[in-house]
């Protein structure tokens, strides 16, 4: 940190000299203009004028200096405020990191690493963050619990690794959801999912369409309208979901579970399903 500090200092040092550097060639230049004036008020008025102009080319170098590393500086510091919260599982830490977002985007910095944060009741699309955009964040590990994402874009990720599961590259891990709004949200547009987890949450007229869903959990409060179409799903857990107010135009599954689902057959392309009418069937599994 400290070495950074002076990083920055030396290089506000650089840049005023080298500011002073042309300020002193410019008055250099009126001088030899006029040197050989034999009015000297004329003289003195052009040389005053350009001391005047110096003064106002310095003046607007140093305000376009400040302004773009005070804003530098700002965004830094924002970033480590966020590194020291990461990993606190507490509703504060939720509040605290989303006032961070909202500062750091204001000042359109939206590639930030939100993984292993933590989100409990925070509204993300209430006020100016209606529809928030997630574009460019770094998802992985991160916890959503009674939060508000409706209209929520998860569509423009961050990619952090790379699976070579059935050539599967993910875009969002190990994230889960639970009990939150993810209704008219957006999980589409050849992205692939790994690992996410969908706990009893609000998901009507959810978009999660024209992607890849690899051993994800789906067990959905409401799910009327979900769009599934053209995206894949593989070793996926679907639980209490009615397939007959979904669609489905060319959805795939792949040795997916289905636990006391409903319409399961309007899923044209289902390659080895495991249907489970009765929950302690999964009780029975795990004692042995």
């Amino acid at each position: 940190m400290f070495s950074e500090d002076n990083s920055i200092e030396s290089k506000k040092v650089y840049f005023f000299c080298f500011v002073l550097f042309i300020v002193i060639l410019i008055q250099f230049t009126f001088v030899r203009n006029y040197y050989n004036y034999s009015d000297v008020s004329q003289g003195i008025m052009i040389e005053a004028f350009g001391f005047i102009a110096d003064i106002f080319l310095f003046g607007i170098a140093i305000t376009i200096y400040e302004i773009f590393w005070k804003k530098k500086e700002t965004i830094t510091r924002y970033l480590e405020e966020l590194e020291d919260y990461r990993g606190w599982n507490e509703k504060e830490a939720s509040y605290r990191v989303f006032g961070l977002i909202k500062r750091l985007h204001k000042l359109n910095k939206t590639d930030i690493d939100l993984s292993n944060c933590y989100f409990e009741e925070v509204p993300f699309s209430k006020n100016s963050f209606n529809g928030f955009d997630f574009k460019e964040s770094l998802l992985y590990g991160t916890k959503f619990k009674k939060c508000n994402l409706q209209l929520s874009i998860f569509n423009n990720i961050q990619q952090k690794h790379i699976q070579d599961f059935y050539d599967y590259c993910t875009v969002i891990e190990k994230t889960i959801f639970n009990n939150c709004n993810l209704r008219d949200s957006k999980f589409m547009n050849n992205l692939n999912f790994f690992e996410l987890q969908f706990l009893e949450c609000d998901m009507k007229n959810a978009k999660l369409s024209n992607s890849g869903f690899l051993w994800c959990i789906f067990r959905p409060k409401a799910c009327k309208n979900i769009n599934f179409e053209k995206s894949k799903f593989i070793s996926c857990v679907f639980e209490n979901i009615d397939f007959n107010n979904l669609k489905l135009i060319d959805m795939e599954c792949n040795t997916c579970k289905f636990i006391r689902c409903k319409n399961i057959d309007l899923i044209k392309n289902n390659i080895n399903p495991e249907i489970i009418i009765d929950i302690n069937e999964i009780n029975m599994e795990i004692k042995q």
